[in-house]
Formats: structure tokens, sequence, C-alpha cells
């Protein structure tokens, strides 16, 4: 059996013209918002086995090598949740990677303005 990961959230948005769907501020467009990685990841384990490692990197940038800003500290059990709190960097694409006894994954997720992710059959 094998899992996906489901960011919860990342879905709601406008699918039309700007001009139709802009909010305004005094009759004017107001100014987009500013997106900003989440300060921590709220992780929740809805599969029936406990999940053994997670793991949040940040994309090697510039020269840079890659860097873990998130890790699950001990295992996560089966229905468990947690709360991961991620050291300052900056964007929004990251790589999350996980493993179970029965299989290991990773899946790139964007984290502005939104740290909730599910793990799921």
């Amino acid at each position: 059996m094998r899992s996906g990961l489901v960011i919860a959230g990342l879905l709601a948005g406008c699918v039309c013209a700007p001009a139709i769907c802009a909010p305004t501020v005094g009759g004017q467009v107001a100014p987009p918002k500013s997106f900003a990685p989440a300060a921590a990841v709220n992780l929740e384990n809805k599969r029936p086995v406990a999940l053994l490692a997670f793991e949040i990197v940040a994309p090697a940038r510039n020269g840079a090598p890659e860097r873990i800003v998130g890790k699950l500290a001990a295992p996560l059990a089966a229905g468990a949740a947690v709360r991961l709190p991620l050291s300052g960097e900056a964007g929004c694409e990251f790589e999350a990677r996980w493993a179970f006894d029965d299989f290991k994954d990773a899946g790139v997720v964007d984290l502005c303005n939104d740290g909730r992710i599910i793990l799921v059959d």
C-alpha cells in the first residue's frame, strides 16, 4: 500500500481575470498579499502505521547545498499529529521526505501561508 502526501488548503484561490476578482480597497485594486513561508509545519499521520522519519529540506540555492530546516525528532504514531518548527529559510518551495516501515518517499511542498501536511493512504 502506498501513501500520498496531501497539503491541505493550497488549492484555495481565484481562477478568474484579476480585474474581476481582485480585492479592492477604497475602489482601488489592493496590492497582492506577500507570501511568507510558514514558521512551523503541522504534520498529521493519518496512516495506520507509525511515521518513522520526516524532514523538510530547503533546496540548494546559489551554490549553497540543500539544508534540513525541519525534522521529526521521534517516530509519530498512527493517527497522531505534531508541530515541527522550521529554521528560518527564504522561499516557499521545499522538499518533504518521509519514511514508514513499508516504504519511503519524497515530494515538493509549497509552505507559503499554509504549513499543514497530512500523510494518508
